[in-house]
């Protein structure tokens, strides 16, 4: 019996959520700059090791990667292949994951964008109504609960005056249209975007079509009461899937397409719609925050096997997955010290079927099965000004998960495959922040994480029949030390961090269309971080990332191997100049740095380093109440030939997917 509504009436009742952001138009997440003390900036008074980016200007975006460049300890990889979703890393969390996101919590507007067993995807996100997004990494993380070892906070961009536009933009690889318009009432605003976009890589069988929609609702009320709709739609209805290349063909020719792509029809369909609710209300002394979502993702894919065997999950996959959850808190303020306690129960159902692939023909059934995930958190959180100069902070967070599998293809050569277990675990953090100056301060933080497995992670055992009920959930410990300074034209960070985890997530064998997984022994991370903002004059601005990660397993069968997925080092320099000293014309040189990577547990195999560059060229004017905006972007300027990302311990050793190849593109935006 499903027992979710109750509690989502219960817990309604019982906690109301906190209101911590200081932006007029926008809703806090949980938590990610704390409020600094005296006449510091929020960011300089933070013991959170987090980055902020805000976006305008922008050209039309359609790969997540490309927004999430230049924030430190964040590796975004980009596929170039469409079928499948933008590889990220934080840290090395979430480094293990052959498609989608793992590990990092995935958050728009305070809303979970990420299921409750930390499976996500920025795919059906509509990147271009995104005012900014924030980045947490480091001890506090945790206190997002379950597979939080990094946090991505994005931030819609919410009507505030009365407007229509449409963007226009074009490639050799990509065509794309937006559509908007906003209108603002008194205290009622709303407004809603629809985009088109035909894409198409230079490999063979990689075209995409993906089509989105965006509404937005948000109200004012007496008493400092708001509210806040939002309905995203995404509909994908052609995304080939060209595959990865092994090492000799990526050398060979890194344009060619898989055969096995061609043989099989490789591609993907889905389609994705979710309505989120923020009522808030922020007092002098107390605040309150209710959000509520319900959504649905459906998705076909094809791929590379028959799937045939009586034992194969198949080689077509149909996913429909529901969704729902809900978050509540409530803060108050005590003199010097604010405090804060919320629930979060979250929903999540997998009904999932498999289909023999015949040559790119949906054949018989391998596979009909219902996996449900539920999990009920409860956290506090607090921040407790000392004095002037000192600052603590923390929280705890407990997180129940019950995992729940229905078998309903049962066969003389395919056993009952359905099961549950449950985790249980607390999560905890506690940070120190000294004001050294009103421009220096320096922080000390500390945290225990958790990550569980997955459905898909534990869906099939190495031997034997039914779910992986033996795999254990990953902990972590974290600790880290940083700086940051603000002063005239400059800003800096510096964080210095060590993560020791247990029992991580490998993969154990994958033969005949099933992957199981296992519980390695113990991985080992180091590192430092560094970014730097100059603005020179006021023509001329600088920014540098810096990332060194040493990221290897501890022990065991695979001890001193570096963990699959993740660079060593990065670096990214990025040049703005601005001949007019405003932003009417703006030229911007990237360049971006990356270090080999391994593509599998047994470091058998890595893809080489690359230093890419891109060049974009930006402009505004006004005509009367015409506003036009225009770029041209020159990407892969000196046309290298790199390892945009790479899959994981693919057992067929087609782990290298290509970059696009240098290319143009000019974009045109006119708004009223």
């Amino acid at each position: 019996m499903n027992y979710l509504p109750f509690k989502l009436s219960a817990l309604a009742l019982s906690f109301f959520s906190v209101a911590l952001s200081a932006e007029e138009n926008q809703l806090p997440d949980e938590i990610i700059v704390i409020t600094a003390q005296g006449q510091q900036s929020p960011w300089l008074g933070s013991a959170a090791s987090s980055f902020r980016k805000s976006f305008d200007q922008q050209p039309l975006q359609i790969d997540a990667a490309s927004l999430l460049q230049h924030i430190p300890g964040i590796q975004a990889d980009s596929r170039a292949n469409y079928a499948q979703d933008s590889r990220l890393s934080a840290r090395g969390f979430g480094s293990r994951s052959s498609f989608g996101i793992r590990g990092i919590r995935l958050l728009q507007d305070g809303i979970p964008l990420s299921s409750p067993d930390g499976q996500g995807q920025l795919s059906s996100v509509l990147l271009d109504q995104l005012s900014s997004v924030e980045v947490l990494t480091g001890p506090l993380a945790v206190l997002y609960g379950n597979a939080a070892g990094g946090v991505v906070a994005l931030q819609s961009r919410w009507p505030t005056e009365n407007s229509a536009s449409v963007q226009l933009s074009h490639s050799q690889f990509a065509r794309q249209q937006l559509l908007s318009g906003a209108l603002v009432k008194g205290n009622h605003a709303t407004s809603f975007s629809l985009k088109n976009a035909e894409l198409q890589s230079p490999r063979p069988h990689s075209n995409a079509k993906k089509q989105q929609a965006q509404w937005l609702w948000q109200s004012a009320f007496d008493n400092e009461l708001k509210l806040q709709l939002r309905y995203d739609w995404s509909y994908d209805p052609v995304l080939q899937d060209p595959l990865g290349l092994t090492a000799q063909e990526w050398q060979d020719n890194p344009r060619q397409t898989a055969t096995n792509a061609l043989t099989f029809d490789t591609r993907k369909f889905s389609k994705q719609q979710q309505w989120s609710l923020n009522l808030s209300q922020q007092l002098d002394q107390q605040s309150w925050r209710l959000a509520a979502w319900s959504g649905q993702r459906d998705v076909d894919q094809y791929l590379a096997f028959d799937g045939m065997a009586p034992t194969s999950a198949g080689g077509v996959v149909d996913l429909s997955r529901p969704y729902q959850g809900l978050d509540a808190s409530y803060s108050w303020q005590f003199n010097q010290l604010r405090l804060s306690i919320g629930g979060a129960l979250e929903q999540s159902t997998d009904e999932r079927r498999g289909y023999v692939n015949n040559q790119g023909i949906q054949g018989d059934l391998r596979r009909d099965e219902e996996g449900e995930v539920q999990s009920a958190d409860l956290y506090s959180r607090f921040v407790w000004d000392l004095n002037p100069n000192w600052q603590l902070s923390g929280g705890v967070r407990r997180s129940e998960l019950d995992f729940d599998v229905t078998d309903f293809y049962i066969t003389a050569q395919n056993p009952d495959d359905s099961g549950s277990t449950s985790f249980g675990k607390t999560s905890a953090a506690l940070a120190l922040n000294f004001a050294q100056s009103e421009h220096l301060s320096w922080y000390i933080s500390t945290g225990q994480g958790f990550e569980t497995p997955t459905f898909t992670e534990m869906a099939y055992q190495s031997h034997g029949d039914g779910l992986n009920l033996g795999l254990k959930e990953s902990t972590n410990q974290q600790w880290e030390l940083g700086n940051k300074w603000q002063q005239n034209n400059w800003r800096s960070s510096v964080a210095v961090f060590l993560v020791e985890s247990e029992n991580e997530l490998v993969v154990d064998r994958s033969f005949g269309g099933r992957t199981s997984y296992r519980n390695a022994s113990e991985t080992k991370r180091t590192g430092v971080e560094l970014s730097a903002l100059w603005f020179a004059s006021a023509s001329w601005q600088h920014q540098w990332t810096l990332t060194q990660l040493n990221a290897s397993f501890v022990q065991g069968d695979l001890d001193g191997k570096f963990l699959p997925g993740v660079a060593k080092q990065q670096a990214q320099w990025q040049i703005s100049w601005m001949p007019f000293q405003s932003s009417e014309w703006m030229l911007q040189l990237d360049t971006l740095y990356r270090s080999k990577v391994a593509t599998s547990d047994q470091n058998l195999l890595f893809a080489p380093s690359s230093t890419v560059y891109h060049l974009k060229l930006m402009g505004e004017s006004t005509l009367s109440a015409l506003q036009l905006r225009y770029w041209l972007g020159l990407d892969n300027l000196t046309d290298k030939n790199y390892v945009g990302a790479v899959v994981v311990n693919q057992a067929n050793g087609r782990a290298f997917e290509p970059a696009l190849p240098r290319s143009v593109s000019l974009g045109l935006s006119l708004s009223f």
